[in-house]
């Protein structure tokens, strides 16, 4: 475990270096009081050069906690996020913590906005599921600001802690049981790989199987993009699918909100599933069961997910001990397993 972050800087820390009251750098800071420019500008200059946050309810002029974290994510009528939020509050209500929620919209000015308005408000952590690759905000937090951060989903080599589901395993179960279905191509649709290392982990795991399958494999050919990851996102692909291959076919699906949209298409356009196009999505969140054609997917522990991050964060606060948590989870990433789940979307009769 990497070495605990040190001490968030104060105002005190700032009138000492300029030689000033904790109250002049305050309201110097606050753009209040009869300081000459010159001086509120060197005040300035110095808690911008420390990396000073302002921290809600003058808690940084007391220099205590906030007992709080962020979680940043993409949308917050994501059902992945119902199981995950339980989880992670299992951790949370038995040390009497608490925590803001924000959503990015899958936006990066959007992410780099709501970290900082999370930092003013003086959280003790970030819990976030990034939206792209971009790490510069990120690191900001981190090492200019002292505030530990966990990915989740996505992993950033090893730059952050991240909790992650087991992608390349999953995406590799799911492509290996549309190929046993015989007598039909299995396709990949696939989301933004040069944005997301988890979707990057799907796509190299089903190119994995499909070389196993085939030396001759093109992904080139079977392998079709989209640019972000709703079901509105799968139904508009489903004519370029079809225009480039007859039926039946079997699609390995990026997300099963994605795949939703391919459901949708097929039934305005009466294509049978799993007759004339077979499918498997990821994550399984809730409610696959109940559709018209239930959806088979990769089954990511969610509540696991989300105890796992809340304990990973809180590891890394000097002010919280490891041994409250018997489940406190080590390492810079956590892996987590996944499973298959077969349903009447790939379940040939």
């Amino acid at each position: 475990m990497s070495e605990k972050r040190s001490r968030r800087i104060t105002v005190k820390d700032i009138a000492k270096i300029v030689g000033v009251s904790a109250t002049a750098v305050s309201m110097a800071l606050n753009n209040r009081g009869s300081l000459t420019p010159a001086r509120r500008e060197e005040i300035k200059r110095v808690a911008a050069e420390l990396g000073y946050v302002p921290n809600a309810g003058a808690r940084s002029l007391r220099g205590s906690h906030t007992r709080a974290f962020g979680v940043v994510i993409n949308y917050f009528n994501n059902p992945f996020f119902r199981d995950f939020f339980t989880g992670m509050e299992e951790v949370t209500n038995r040390i009497d913590f608490s925590y803001w929620v924000s959503q990015t919209r899958d936006d990066l000015e959007k992410e780099q906005e709501q970290v900082r308005k999370l930092a003013q408000l003086g959280v003790d952590g970030i819990i976030i599921l990034p939206c792209s690759k971009e790490t510069s905000h990120l690191t900001e937090l981190t090492s200019r600001y002292n505030i530990p951060l966990v990915l989740i989903s996505h992993a950033m080599d090893e730059l952050f802690p991240a909790v992650v589901a087991d992608n390349a395993v999953g995406a590799r179960m799911a492509t290996e049981h549309l190929l046993s279905i015989p007598h039909r191509p299995v396709l990949h649709i696939a989301g933004p790989i040069a944005a997301k290392s988890g979707i990057e982990h799907r796509y190299q795991g089903y190119c994995d199987a499909m070389k196993k399958a085939d030396k001759n494999f093109n992904p080139q050919h079977s392998i079709f993009f989209v640019e972000k990851l709703r079901a509105e996102d799968g139904y508009a692909m489903m004519p370029e699918i079809l225009k480039n291959y007859k039926l039946p076919v079997s699609l390995f699906v990026v997300n099963d909100e994605t795949a939703l949209g391919v459901l949708n298409y097929c039934y305005h356009h009466n294509l049978r599933v799993p007759e004339d196009i077979s499918v498997v999505g990821f994550s399984d969140i809730d409610l696959l069961e109940s559709l018209n054609v239930s959806l088979s997917s990769i089954s990511i522990p969610r509540q696991k997910m989300g105890a796992c991050a809340a304990n990973k964060l809180l590891s890394q606060m000097e002010f919280y001990s490891k041994e409250e948590s018997a489940d406190s989870e080590m390492g810079i990433i956590t892996t987590l397993p996944v499973s298959l789940i077969v349903r009447d979307s790939s379940k040939i009769k």
